[in-house]
């Protein structure tokens, strides 16, 4: 059975998948951090990366235009991460 970390860790993975495909509706991904009142907001184009189950690594995208790529904009230990949202935005 997989560890509460490795668990949610997974269904981050899960979400970010649903994010990037169109054939989804969904625009953001609202991830809510410990003691931090509004969530940080990602888009599909957006980069993802896991460092193991403890970090989720997020850079601006799409890096390749942006020529950002190897360079951690965003880096959030999971065990501070209290929730993910995937939502439309209201434009």
């Amino acid at each position: 059975m997989p560890t509460a970390e490795a668990a949610f860790a997974a269904k981050v993975r899960e979400q970010i998948e649903l994010l990037q495909d169109e054939a989804y509706n969904y625009d953001e991904l609202r991830v809510y951090v410990s003691g931090i009142g509004e969530p940080w907001i990602f888009g599909p184009d957006d980069d993802f990366e896991f460092d193991g189950d403890a970090l989720l690594i997020v850079r601006d995208g799409p890096t390749e235009e942006y020529e950002n790529e190897g360079a951690p904009e965003y880096v959030f230990p999971l065990r501070q991460v209290v929730a993910t949202e995937l939502a439309s935005s209201e434009e």
